[in-house]
């Protein structure tokens, strides 16, 4: 299984690293990491925070990217090749294939933010600023798990819907899970039962995807909780095998 599994992981990472919206990607955000160099100049005494807030920023852009856009495409390739014609009449479970392709993006996702971060510790290098690598690992590691989450439930909407569709409904998920305080606030300001019921549902259901932003603490210096950071890390798998198990259930009832 595990062989199986790997392989359609492989092959996915191969196909992806292919992709020229994935590098003509990569190329806006390390110019925009580059580009933090002049914003760091012109900034009066706020350099080092200019450039990490520039970096980080751009580096999650990229990772949201590959997870919403390139994650809602997956399936619809496979289906509109036939190759999974191909494939479901082997001895391959459906669930190894949901393993398989979010492997395969993770990897792309693992890999195009190494690239990213590297140049971003290039030029705090060049800047002579240290001390706040450690930082910059822990928020991009949290921001790889958010895109974790991100590309399940693209790849569960790309499932149900056409590409397009997937990515504007993940895009809205993904907003949803930034806006855990409004919701929060909009629950108690409700006087209507069935009104707090509804907002309350959609506050547990919907991904809490602010769990994983620390950007802010790391530009002013502040090293993160370990304790959030290792919460953080379990609702993340928690949250991503609950999607799993959706989308499992939704493509074993689904005709190919």
């Amino acid at each position: 299984m595990m062989n199986r599994i790997l392989a359609i992981a492989r092959n996915t990472f191969r196909e992806t690293l292919r992709d020229r919206i994935l590098w003509s990607a990569l190329v806006v955000m390390l110019a925009l990491i580059a580009f933090s160099l002049f914003v760091g100049s012109v900034s009066l005494g706020q350099d080092q925070r200019m450039i990490i807030d520039f970096g980080l920023t751009a580096i999650y852009l990229l990772q949201i990217f590959v997870a919403i856009f390139i994650g809602s495409m997956l399936m619809y390739r496979e289906v509109d090749r036939k190759t999974f014609f191909l494939i479901i009449p082997k001895p391959i479970h459906r669930e190894e294939i949901i393993l398989g392709k979010c492997l395969g993006l993770t990897a792309t996702t693992i890999a195009v933010t190494a690239l990213s971060t590297l140049a971003l510790f290039c030029i705090l290098f060049i800047r002579g600023i240290h001390g706040a690598y450690l930082a910059i690992l822990l928020s991009v590691l949290l921001s790889v798990f958010e895109s974790v989450i991100l590309i399940l439930l693209s790849i569960l909407l790309s499932g149900l819907t056409s590409p397009i569709l997937a990515a504007i409904y993940t895009i809205a998920f993904f907003l949803i899970g930034h806006s855990s305080d409004i919701l929060r606030t909009l629950i108690a300001a409700q006087e209507s039962a069935v009104s707090g019921f509804f907002l309350s549902t959609a506050y547990y259901v919907m991904p809490n995807l602010e769990k994983f932003n620390i950007r802010n603490e790391v530009v002013y210096g502040v090293l993160p909780d370990t304790r959030g950071i290792a919460v953080s890390v379990l609702y993340a798998f928690c949250y991503s095998v609950f999607l799993f198990l959706l989308a499992r259930a939704m493509f074993n009832k689904k005709e190919f």
